[in-house]
């Protein structure tokens, strides 16, 4: 499944998962079995950027947008972008990552 057909919710629960499955692993000692790729290095820290979900959400709604007749306006993404920063601060989550570099991209 692609990005672009994912919503922020899905993305966040796919990565809820991971984390769990991770803290097992260190819990039990063991190591994943399979090396990873720097390119699967990229992407996992890509996905778990505090901003993620925020990105999978606005690119969801533009490919939506460009699907369908309906007009979206930029009033409706301004509307997401403060809920996602209301509950982000709500929950205390950070927006930045500790890799500039990432925060960047």
């Amino acid at each position: 499944m692609q990005v672009g057909e994912q919503t922020a919710g899905q993305v966040e629960e796919r990565l809820e998962e991971e984390e769990e499955e991770e803290r097992e692993e260190e819990e039990n000692g063991s190591a994943p079995s399979e090396p990873q790729t720097p390119m699967e290095v990229y992407k996992t820290a890509i996905y778990r950027h505090p901003l993620f979900p925020l990105l999978a959400l606005l690119f969801e709604k533009c490919e939506q947008s460009t699907q369908s007749s309906e007009c979206v306006t930029s009033a409706s993404f301004d509307v997401d972008i403060e809920n996602f920063v209301r509950n982000q601060e709500k929950e205390g989550k950070a927006f930045f990552s500790e890799d500039p570099d990432l925060d960047n991209l």
